[in-house]
């Protein structure tokens, strides 16, 4: 989630500095009847417009992580990166790549697999010894993603069974 918002701080900062320098080249340039400056202009343009239209992407995959992340059915630490390398051994400095699974979806990272909106279904989840699969798609193209999870005694697995069944209405198949 973090990494999609600073992409969209930049992209934001990159729109807002080609609308401000398209504005002050309008304002100041004076000499715009000059093919240079007519050049540069559409350049500024063309390029924060392409700036924008990245951003107004990044604001609903923004709103599309949201939405996962308030609404967890199952949250999962899949690694964690640590720099142990001398002065630089804190524990501030961990990476951790998380999984949040929700009724909309999977954030994973910055990558979101959505699910049960535009036509896309969660048709099944298994779940075995050591990972949770979930099979997902259209009428016409399946997906399956497989997610490695820790070691989760019987009550708990039954109660993450029971959340799935009640949130998605689909009954995890579990397997041995």
């Amino acid at each position: 989630m973090k990494a999609i918002k600073s992409k969209n701080f930049i992209l934001t900062a990159l729109t807002g500095f080609g609308m401000l320098t398209g504005g002050l080249l309008l304002i100041f340039g004076g000499a715009l009847s000059e093919i240079r400056a007519q050049i540069l202009l559409a350049g500024v343009v063309i390029a924060s417009g392409v700036a924008a239209a990245f951003w107004l992407r990044g604001v609903g995959k923004l709103k599309i992580a949201r939405l996962i992340a308030e609404n967890p059915i199952l949250h999962i630490n899949t690694a964690v990166i640590s720099d142990l390398s001398g002065e630089a051994a804190q524990p501030e400095k961990n990476e951790n790549t998380e999984v949040i699974v929700s009724y909309f979806g999977i954030l994973l990272g910055e990558k979101i697999i959505k699910f049960n909106q535009n036509g896309i279904r969660l048709r099944t989840v298994e779940i075995g010894a050591d990972f949770i699969s979930f099979t997902y798609g259209t009428e016409k193209r399946t997906q399956n993603i497989r997610l490695l999870r820790p070691a989760i005694n019987p009550a708990m697995l039954e109660q993450i069974s029971e959340k799935f069944r009640y949130e998605t209405g689909i009954t995890p198949t579990l397997l041995s």
